[in-house]
């Protein structure tokens, strides 16, 4: 599954993904993956400076009921991982 964020979602902002501990905001362009493993591709601002092509490699706690943005994005992940 390869998935792109709509215009609706990303007024919903469901796109956007804040990691506190390492003061990371990710604005997500698309997801990909399957069953319980993802990777959301986007741009990350660390720092007040932006990256663009970020990865954030996750895992879910569970198995999605369904596999849309909408469903994968209101999950509690397992891990993460930035992918270089």
């Amino acid at each position: 599954m390869k998935e792109y964020f709509t215009q609706q979602q990303i007024d919903q902002e469901l796109h956007k993904i804040y990691i506190e501990e390492d003061d990371l905001l990710l604005e997500g362009e698309f997801i990909e993956g399957e069953g319980k493993h993802y990777v959301i591709t986007g741009i990350a601002t660390i720092e007040q400076e932006r990256y663009h092509d970020f990865e954030i490699e996750f895992n879910l706690v569970e198995f999605p009921k369904e596999e849309t943005i909408s469903v994968i994005m209101d999950m509690d992940w397992e891990w993460y991982d930035y992918l270089c």
